[in-house]
């Protein structure tokens, strides 16, 4: 009797495990055009995720003769970097999280698009504990990129158990 009991829980284990391996991560088709607000559940988690555009011009970056305007987007449904001369520049960007909800929710960035490989976060994959605050820096790095126009969307997605054993998990 022990032994079956030690067998369905090292089975359950295993599957709750394959279950984080292979969430469902929905990838978008097309981009957002305005920050875009949308939530889903699978068997064990309830996910919000909050869409917004993003987008950037690399120009050419000339030598200094007079003073120049990049241009930056203060928006906030949208995190548009502006106007980057390429190189070793960047642009950034700032989102709040708040969690006024009683439980933990970890936090994800998600960058899709041609913009993807230049964006980069001050933190991700993180842990917001219940009634806490946080700003996380969302920086594009032209380092690389060539002159032109990028874009995509950057997806903010807390995940939170529908089920209060999963949370020992996370630790």
């Amino acid at each position: 009797m022990k032994k079956v009991k030690k067998r369905l829980i090292v089975l359950l284990v295993a599957i709750i495990f394959l279950f984080f391996l292979f969430e469902y991560k929905p990838q978008p088709t097309e981009f957002v055009t305005n920050r875009t607000f949308i939530t889903y559940s699978d068997l064990f988690f309830n996910y919000e995720i909050t869409k917004y555009p993003s987008r950037v011009e690399v120009v050419k970056a000339e030598p200094v003769k007079e003073k120049i305007t990049i241009g930056l987007s203060v928006d906030p449904w949208n995190l548009d970097f502006g106007i980057i001369p390429e190189g070793k520049n960047f642009g950034t960007r700032f989102i709040n999280l708040a969690n006024f909800k009683q439980k933990d929710a970890k936090i994800s960035f998600k960058v899709y698009g041609n913009i993807s490989p230049f964006v980069k976060f001050g933190k991700n994959d993180l842990i917001l504990r219940a009634n806490e605050n946080l700003t996380v820096e969302v920086s594009f790095h032209a380092e690389g990129a060539k002159i032109g126009n990028y874009s995509g969307e950057i997806d903010v997605v807390v995940q939170r158990p529908k089920y209060d054993f999963l949370y020992m998990f996370w630790k």
